[in-house]
């Protein structure tokens, strides 16, 4: 976020009956109007070779949204949904879809 009098807060997760997620979280605009923007993570993302784990979902849809809110100006959505390429461009570097019982498990039997 740009302007250091805009904030962002996670304020918890709603299961959806889809198996997604939805992240919600409130947002101080420049102007001190408050808002909440909702993040939806299909159940898709929670699954697959690249899945993402759920401890790393609001971390992953927090830096999602800090990116988001420094470009809009003037209109704030109340919700978006986050994409495989979110995914990828704001997870941690050394996450792998492989448990740490796996890895250690591979490392072991080497």
């Amino acid at each position: 976020m740009r302007d250091p009098a805009a904030s962002l807060r996670y304020l918890g997760f709603q299961a959806l009956t889809n198996g997604g997620r939805r992240l919600n979280f409130s947002f101080t605009r420049p102007d001190k109007a408050q808002q909440t923007i909702s993040v939806e993570a299909s159940n898709d993302l929670f699954s697959g070779p690249d899945h993402m784990a759920i401890q790393e979902c609001a971390g992953i849809c927090y830096e999602t949204l800090k990116r988001l809110v420094a470009d809009w100006v003037d209109t704030f959505p109340a919700s978006i949904r986050l994409t495989l390429a979110d995914v990828t461009q704001h997870r941690k570097p050394g996450k792998t879809s492989a448990r740490g019982w796996q890895r250690r498990t591979k490392v072991n039997s080497a």
